[in-house]
């Protein structure tokens, strides 16, 4: 089986041309994002150019290949024209701009029936209803024009496919989904916001098959006409599906953002937990995610490394994180985990990215910084911040359902996992995954075809 699996993040795109289970070649593209404010958009048009190079330069060399399998960040709000051009977003899962629209829609509906009706709060850009209502009140003539409504995997498979179609997992973050039943599109929801149901996708599993390559596609990115294509997918769900997938099993990605996801036999909707699908359910069996996160972990230590110890390599940043993290004054105490005795002690709040599960517009920064204060005690206090947040999610979790004692791991920052990791509760152990999405979305695909 030779698969394309096909990873699209916000900062950029792995495609990677795998072989009977094997990943024969993987190469990255950068993807543009734009910030303005509390705006965050990925253009469209970008977008289709940076996944158009990275599919050319993974086949390149390749002439065979039997399925193509992607998967993308969420939520990431998408609109086309008539004609399917895409004339709105993507609106990234880290867009701000609608707080007000969010408090409206919850208001409306109420937080419990929100939560029964789509599984998660409306989150504000988090969950992809809310930016689509800042559109209707902000910019009525472009929500007109939008006559297609869907996410970034709904539009990178209609450019391989021609085919408009969602699987339940990007569903979900969509915010006008049943996410719980796995029922359909929630209409009360849509009809308040006034989207049409028809103007939205069809919802496949993502173990299934969404189209064909169309010839056009296949001549200009020199893929063969005709190949499967799946219906795209969650880039957690994609590193979910590289482990067994057994309720219980946690999977810890510890990147720019830092991701905790708890695979569940039955959802769990919760007003601080983004609930979703898996995604699966055609062949391999229907699983639940609870998913906490924090929206800047490895960016904060970025951010830390670059404001205030420039002059430092990023190998010896890490050293001088491991050796705070020694010195750290974080203690238990009575089974709880508390900071320093001294009411003095510099706090850090560790929301430079905002916060995915709060509906106010949380922001990162400083507390009790004195003319004394000096970068280490702040690069403490970031770590500090970092570390009992990433402890308080994982105890949530373990409220959820009981943890499996072995943990899967990715990403690129080991380091502040592992300083996370000995502060959590319990005894676990530890599994590293490399190439975790194209390695699940590899699985996927060999799973649609069997």
């Amino acid at each position: 089986m030779r698969v394309l699996a096909i990873d699209v993040g916000s900062s950029s795109i792995k495609a990677a041309y795998c072989k009977n289970g094997r990943i024969k070649k993987i190469i990255q593209t950068p993807v543009q994002t734009q910030f303005d404010g509390t705006k965050v958009t990925i253009p469209a048009g970008t977008l289709l150019q940076s996944f158009e190079e990275a599919i050319r330069t993974a086949m390149s060399g390749h002439r065979k290949l039997d399925a193509i399998a992607i998967d993308t960040f969420s939520p990431g709000l998408v609109g086309l024209d008539r004609t399917k051009n895409p004339i709105l977003g993507c609106i990234s899962h880290q867009d701000r701009r609608s707080v007000a629209q969010a408090a409206a829609l919850e208001k409306h509906f109420g937080m419990q029936r929100c939560l029964q009706l789509t599984g998660n709060r409306p989150f504000p850009g988090g969950i992809a209803s809310t930016s689509l209502f800042w559109f209707k009140l902000k910019q009525p003539d472009l929500f007109k024009k939008s006559v297609f409504i869907g996410q970034t995997s709904s539009l990178l498979v209609h450019h391989l496919t021609g085919q408009w179609v969602i699987d339940p997992s990007q569903a979900a973050f969509s915010g006008l989904y049943d996410s719980n039943h796995l029922s359909g599109w929630a209409e009360e929801i849509c009809k308040f916001i006034g989207v049409r149901i028809n103007q939205l996708p069809s919802v496949l599993f993502a173990d299934q098959i969404a189209g064909k390559v169309t010839a056009s596609a296949a001549q200009r990115l020199g893929l063969p006409a005709g190949c499967p294509v799946l219906p795209g997918i969650v880039d957690t769900s994609a590193a979910v599906l590289s482990t067994d997938c057994r309720p219980g099993r946690m999977v810890h990605s510890a990147g720019s953002t830092d991701v905790l996801a708890l695979c569940l036999e039955k959802p769990h909707p919760a007003a601080d937990i983004l609930s979703r699908p898996l995604g699966t359910g055609k062949k391999l069996p229907r699983r639940w995610l609870a998913v906490s996160t924090i929206a800047a972990a490895g960016s904060s230590m970025k951010w830390v490394n670059r404001t205030f110890f420039s002059e430092l390599s990023s190998k010896n940043f890490h050293k001088l994180l491991d050796r705070c993290e020694g010195r750290m004054r974080i203690r238990y105490r009575t089974g709880d985990f508390s900071r320093s005795t001294s009411n003095l002690a510099v706090v850090f709040r560790p929301y430079l990215a905002g916060d995915r599960t709060s509906m106010e517009l949380k922001t990162g920064g400083f507390e009790n910084l004195t003319l004394s204060t000096g970068r280490e005690e702040m690069l403490h206090a970031v770590i500090e911040a970092l570390v009992q947040s990433s402890r308080e999610r994982f105890m949530r979790l373990e409220q959820v359902h009981a943890v499996r004692k072995e943990i899967f791991t990715m990403g690129g920052q080991v380091l502040l996992a592992d300083i996370m990791h000995r502060h959590w509760p319990g005894k676990w152990s530890f599994t590293a995954i490399e190439n975790e999405a194209v390695s699940g979305l590899a699985r996927l695909a060999n799973v649609a075809l069997n």
